[in-house]
């Protein structure tokens, strides 16, 4: 049976208690995991004599860390994972399927490797929703800065 948590209140669950973008994370053999440089910003940068002045298409990779905590929320839901350009046009989603079970503190713990193409500069979002219903978003500013360096006289 799915759930939905629109027809649930916030108090009774699921919750989201972290969301972040990284390197890496960790996993130890206890299942305790840690996140590896935590980044919020990516700043590209072009060196030469004539570096474009407009920022070239690039592809980044990145590690997402979702936590979620069941609170009294029972099943399988549906979790979706919805990037933003900063233009506003929407970049593919993924949907993952969750089960909540057992105590309220328990919890899913989603970790995926996410591969971008930035196309453009400014604040890239992403969207996490649960059953439809956005959990948090995500800011992830692309910076770009053309570096002017002449070449050596001789």
């Amino acid at each position: 049976m799915t759930n939905n948590t629109s027809s649930r209140s916030f108090e009774q669950g699921p919750y989201l208690s972290a969301a972040l973008l990284c390197e890496k994370v960790l996993i130890e053999k206890d299942e305790v995991k840690s996140a590896i440089r935590i980044i919020d910003r990516v700043n590209r940068s072009v060196v030469g004599p004539n570096p474009p002045i407009e920022m070239e298409p690039f592809e980044y990779e990145l590690t997402l860390l979702l936590k979620f905590k069941s609170g009294r929320a029972r099943g399988v839901h549906s979790v979706r994972i919805q990037p933003v350009k900063p233009s506003g046009e929407l970049m593919p989603a993924t949907t993952n399927n969750v089960l909540f079970e057992g105590e309220e503190d328990r919890g899913v713990d989603i970790v995926g490797n996410m591969r971008f193409k930035f196309e453009e500069t400014g604040i890239y979002w992403i969207h996490i929703y649960l059953n439809e219903t956005r959990m948090t978003q995500i800011p992830l500013r692309v910076t770009y800065v053309p570096q002017v360096r002449a070449g050596s006289r001789g």
